[in-house]
């Protein structure tokens, strides 16, 4: 089975802590590649910078990129499967037994050492239980069309309306509480002018990154 390999892809993107023009230069020595052709690689096409590397050569690749602002993709690259040969396949001819049954061999067992001591005289036959005998002479079928249970009605109840009352149509019928709004001291408080920056931004400065020790020997 091959080895998987990988190809790193760019579309000319930069990564969020660096510029373009950073990253022209860096791809320009990186690369060994005059400023017209660095021009063209971003231009924001896609376009593939190695084919086929393994796995900790296009992490290598990947990472050496990245410190100096280049931003780019590592692709696996499709492995197509090998068809088997044949070529030491044997095809027997019709009829032929390619899998004959197993007969297990018979298996003599000599039991003429073998003795049962058994006192005939204190075997007792046991006495097997007669079914109980269930008296249902005092079972009667009743023919009859009667139902056998009688229902018996019960009697609906009257409930007596007479203290009950009814509101009107959009009467309230539960009070809801007042909650009196609770007094905010503002008294220390005080408001900027309009336009008046409230969270004062720090400059960080561009970090400058020493890549002239980086190289791209991955091959």
């Amino acid at each position: 089975m091959s080895e998987q390999t990988f190809k790193i892809t760019f579309k000319g993107k930069v990564t969020r802590d660096s510029d373009v023009d950073r990253a022209k230069t860096n791809f320009a020595k990186l690369f060994k590649l005059p400023a017209a052709k660095v021009e063209i690689m971003f231009d924001g096409k896609e376009r593939t910078l190695k084919k086929a590397l393994s796995l900790d050569k296009a992490n290598h690749l990947r990472a050496v990129l990245k410190k100096a602002g280049i931003r780019v993709s590592m692709v696996k690259n499709v492995v197509e499967a090998q068809p088997q040969g044949m070529d030491d396949w044997e095809l027997n001819e019709p009829g032929t037994v390619i899998l004959r049954p197993v007969t297990v061999p018979e298996r003599h067992i000599e039991t003429a050492h073998i003795k049962v001591d058994v006192d005939f005289d204190k075997l007792e036959d046991k006495p097997q239980s007669e079914p109980p005998e269930v008296d249902i002479d005092h079972i009667t079928i009743n023919e009859s069309d009667e139902p056998i249970v009688i229902t018996k009605e019960v009697e609906i109840p009257e409930f007596d309306f007479s203290k009950m009352s009814m509101e009107e149509v959009g009467s309230i019928i539960v009070e809801h509480k007042k909650i009196s709004t609770p007094e905010i001291p503002t008294d220390d408080m005080t408001l900027d002018e309009a336009g008046q920056q409230l969270v004062q931004k720090k400059a960080i400065p561009e970090p400058e990154i020493d890549i002239s020790n980086i190289s791209l020997n991955v091959e």
